[in-house]
């Protein structure tokens, strides 16, 4: 059996993602976001509803290796199917149904977190270590929802090495920081739904340039994930319209402490005058806390 034949429909979308035509692009992304909906369209409606053509719809089909349509919408039938099953189980647990609202958000956060613990590849997380270890200047990108995200990753890996600019607002000022970039820099880009209309053009104006681009996102259809050449996924699930950010924040912290532990004792000395600066201008009201000595 060839290994995309044990792949499910959702699988074998993301594995070809990559090769896929901008109308075979959208059509993707639309049945991924709405698999349990486009499982019981037929191709006429489908092709309506991802506003593609139904030609389209036949040509995705046999393009993730099914004979057509057929054979494709029974594929993504039975995924939906597993997907059910797996939800009943989740909601099924002990006290689920008297479950405050506080612990039912709880809840959503551990089951995200363990999705992306699936997800997550050693290999991707070295890659991109390695840019921000070797590139010269490291552009940290955010917007709107976004914005927390790329804050936290550009304090924490400011204080660990130099040249590291944060970019969270869309203004007439933003690319003309960016006009000397090129590939001997990097950026991190994070970009979750509802993708931000600026990160897309950011993206594509830095990928023009050349630089190597770091994508969090959601999944491997997000508009982002064309210009990442690393993707480190970060799954979303909602209760309400709020991001659940569990996810996101520890892809953080893995890359965070991945890129200190690629040099201790190099983190360690930057880490020594930092504490001598947050002396100095007595940045913390606890400053016998020794940060340096924790690891």
């Amino acid at each position: 059996m060839k290994k995309e034949e044990r792949l499910s429909a959702l699988d074998r979308i993301t594995a070809l993602s990559n090769t896929l035509t901008g109308q075979q692009m959208a059509l993707a992304r639309y049945i991924y976001q709405n698999p349990e909906k486009s499982a019981f369209l037929n191709s006429v409606q489908l092709s309506e509803a991802a506003r593609v053509s139904t030609s389209t719809v036949v040509r995705l089909a046999v393009k993730l290796g099914f004979k057509g349509f057929p054979e494709f919408r029974e594929a993504l039938r039975d995924t939906v199917r597993s997907r059910i099953r797996s939800i009943d189980r989740y909601m099924e647990e002990p006290g689920d149904e008297e479950e405050p609202l506080f612990q039912r958000v709880l809840s959503l956060e551990f089951h995200v977190l363990g999705e992306m613990k699936r997800r997550l590849k050693e290999e991707s997380v070295r890659k991109a270590v390695d840019l921000l270890s070797n590139n010269r200047k490291i552009f940290i990108a955010g917007f709107l929802a976004n914005i927390c995200l790329a804050e936290y990753m550009a304090y924490f890996l400011g204080i660990l090495r130099e040249g590291v600019h944060l970019l969270t607002r869309v203004e007439e000022n933003l690319f003309r920081q960016l006009q000397k970039t090129g590939p001997e820099d990097a950026a991190i880009i994070y970009c979750f739904p509802r993708y931000p209309v600026a990160t897309q053009k950011l993206a594509q104006y830095l990928k023009d340039k050349g630089v190597p681009i770091i994508g969090v996102t959601d999944s491997a259809l997000s508009p982002l994930a064309t210009f990442s050449d690393i993707l480190l996924e970060a799954p979303m699930k909602f209760l309400s319209f709020i991001d659940p950010c569990a996810g996101a924040f520890a892809l953080n912290h893995c890359l965070l402490t991945a890129f200190y532990f690629r040099y201790p004792k190099k983190m360690r000395k930057t880490l020594l005058k930092f504490e001598e600066y947050s002396r100095s201008q007595k940045l913390f009201l606890m400053e016998d806390i020794d940060i340096v000595d924790l690891v």
